[in-house]
């Protein structure tokens, strides 16, 4: 036999039209749907596409140009947006997936649930996301992407049941998203002469640390293997980030639509020739390469930077989509290395040595 407390709370409960809730426990019960669906730590958003033009419409056309995050192909198209990430803020771009480029929106996922409206036998209730810390991008996501209703309804238990989406527009992004969006960079040069020049052994055990980085999508631990010099930044040295890598794809892999690092000059690893060091670079060694199709004489370089071997990476063009690392950039012959000195003292120039300097009208 049931107590009489327990009859009480049961008679109120079901009421006279069965289980109900009141507004206070609807607005719980959405509250917690959101803390379980909304990562607190660092999230992106999926950009569909691996061309010039992604899918980006949970974002304002009009914010990401005024930011300088993009440019867009259809301004008013809404959730049918098409942009290209600018080079200046691809930086933001952390990681990917087998559709698209993931870009971080920030950090501190929360969101406020507004009071719950009755409609017949359920409860309708606004959901607004925020970011306490969000990036420039995640400053221009469209209400459209922010905005939700959810519906919460009552089971014969009286537990109540909620339909809708209240989680962030992450799409199949990893949560949480890479570090590493910072572009820093230093005007000084490695400058530490090493004490030997690097084996042929040590160079074959650095490119394949490097390559199983990038099988495993680790852009972070791979970008700390690599002397990077970044031509189009005021500090160029050490001015990467892991958007420079996106585009970067491991050697022996499937490339889909990225480059292997080795641009299949080789087979494998231990194809690499002879390793000569820069009569000009003291800290730079050119590991050589010949062509496996053309015979062409190819290189790639490493420096020795705080005590260690690193492959030396150039961002030396601007992509029409991402702009990515270079690693066979054939600094051992001596125009290539004349011109990338150059370049790093200052000199507007190309990579063909070309001035990048406005033309004059006298």
């Amino acid at each position: 036999m049931q107590s009489p407390r327990a009859l009480v709370l049961f008679a109120f409960t079901l009421g006279a039209c069965g289980p109900t809730l009141t507004d206070d426990q609807v607005t719980e019960a959405v509250r917690a749907k959101v803390a379980e669906a909304v990562p607190t730590g660092r999230v992106g958003v999926e950009l569909l596409g691996r061309s010039r033009w992604v899918r980006g419409g949970m974002f304002d056309a009009e914010c990401l140009q005024q930011k300088d995050l993009a440019f867009s192909e259809n301004p008013a198209a809404g959730e049918a947006l098409r942009i290209s990430p600018t080079y200046q803020n691809q930086r933001f771009l952390t990681a990917d997936t087998d559709k698209g480029w993931c870009v971080l929106l920030g950090e501190g996922g929360s969101a406020k649930v507004g009071g719950p409206v009755k409609q017949g036998d359920a409860w309708v209730v606004p959901v607004t996301l925020s970011f306490s810390a969000p990036s420039p991008w995640g400053a221009c996501l469209a209400d459209r992407a922010l905005t939700r209703e959810v519906k919460v309804t009552v089971d014969e238990a009286g537990a109540p049941v909620i339909e809708g989406d209240v989680s962030l527009p992450i799409g199949a992004c990893p949560v949480p998203m890479p570090a590493g969006e910072e572009r820093g960079g230093s005007a000084e040069r490695p400058s530490e002469r090493p004490p030997k020049a690097p084996k042929q052994d040590e160079v074959i055990a650095l490119m394949t640390r490097f390559n199983d980085a990038l099988v495993k999508k680790d852009r972070v631990a791979a970008l700390a293997m690599v002397s990077c010099y970044n031509l189009y930044e005021e500090k160029m040295v050490g001015s990467c980030t892991p958007a420079e890598l996106l585009q970067v794809g491991a050697h022996g892999e499937a490339a889909g639509t990225s480059i292997s690092w080795l641009e299949n000059v080789v087979e494998g690893f231990s194809d690499i020739g002879a390793i000569r060091q820069d009569p000009k670079i003291p800290t730079m060694y050119h590991v050589l390469m010949t062509h496996k199709r053309t015979k062409r004489d190819r290189s790639m370089s490493v420096e020795w930077v705080n005590g260690e071997w690193r492959l030396v990476g150039v961002v030396g063009a601007k992509g029409a989509d991402l702009t990515s690392l270079r690693f066979v950039y054939d600094l051992h012959k001596n125009d290539r290395r004349d011109i990338f000195l150059r370049r790093l003292n200052g000199e507007k120039i190309d990579e063909q040595g070309i001035s990048t300097e406005p033309e004059v009208e006298e």
